[in-house]
C-alpha cells in the first residue's frame, strides 16, 4: 500500500515536471522550473501533504479597471507548508489593442503534485488618449476670464480624466500670448498631451 502511494506522489510529480515545460503561445504561457526529478522523488517518499496549495494570488495582473497598457510579464505564487511549492506558471500578456477579454489560467504544484489553479481577464490598450484642446475665448480682454476645455478621446478603454492647467484657473492679468498644457489620462492608464493658446489684448490690440 505504501509503494503505491509513493509511486503516486512521484507520478504526479512526473506529471507536474511535463506540465511545466509546456507553452501557449497565444497566451503566453510558460512553467517556472522548480525542483529536480530526483529532489522530487525524494520529497514524495518523505512528506505526507494530501492537500493543494493554498493561497493562490497573481502578481503583474492588469490595473484596478481589467486593463494593460504596456508589455509586462505576470506570475502566480500559492503556498504549501508541508512539502513546498514546486513551480508555478507564468506569462506574458498580449500587446494587441483589444477590448476583447482575454482569459488567461494559471496553476501552481505543490511538492506531490497536487495542483491549484486560478485565472483571470484583461484587455490590452496601449493607444494614448487624443485631445483637441480650445480655449473659450481664443481672445480675451485682461482679467477677463477664458477657460480651456481638453475635449478629449479615447476609442477603446475610455476616457477616465482629463483637465487643462491642472484645472487651474488661466491667467489673463498679463497681456500676449499664453500657452496651456492639456492631458488626459484613460482607463488603462495611457496618458495622452495637447496644448492650447490664447490672447489676452487690450482695447486697442482686440478685433472689431
Amino acid at each position: 500500500m505504501g509503494r503505491t502511494r509513493e509511486h503516486g506522489m512521484v507520478s504526479g510529480l512526473a506529471w507536474a515536471a511535463s506540465l511545466a515545460t509546456l507553452t501557449w503561445a497565444g497566451l503566453g504561457l510558460t512553467g517556472a522550473h522548480g525542483l529536480s526529478r530526483d529532489d522530487a522523488e525524494h520529497l514524495a517518499a518523505a512528506v505526507h501533504d494530501t492537500t493543494p496549495p493554498t493561497g493562490l494570488r497573481l502578481e503583474g495582473g492588469p490595473n484596478p479597471d481589467g486593463w494593460y497598457s504596456a508589455p509586462a510579464e505576470y506570475r502566480w505564487t500559492a503556498e504549501d507548508r508541508d512539502s513546498g511549492i514546486v513551480w508555478c506558471q507564468k506569462g506574458s500578456v498580449v500587446t494587441i489593442d483589444t477590448d476583447v477579454l482575454r482569459r488567461v489560467t494559471g496553476t501552481c504544484v505543490n511538492g506531490v503534485g497536487a495542483a491549484a489553479h486560478a485565472g483571470f481577464s484583461y484587455r490590452y490598450d496601449g493607444t494614448p488618449p487624443t485631445l483637441d484642446p480650445v480655449a473659450e475665448p481664443a481672445v480675451v480682454a485682461p482679467r477677463r476670464v477664458v477657460v480651456a476645455v481638453p475635449r478629449a478621446r479615447d476609442a477603446l478603454s475610455g476616457v477616465a480624466g482629463q483637465s487643462c492647467n491642472g484645472n487651474h484657473v488661466l491667467n489673463t492679468r498679463r497681456p500676449g500670448m499664453h500657452r496651456v498644457r492639456c492631458v488626459a489620462r484613460d482607463r488603462a492608464g495611457n496618458l495622452g498631451t495637447a496644448t492650447v493658446t490664447y490672447w489676452v489684448v487690450g482695447a486697442r490690440g482686440r478685433k472689431h
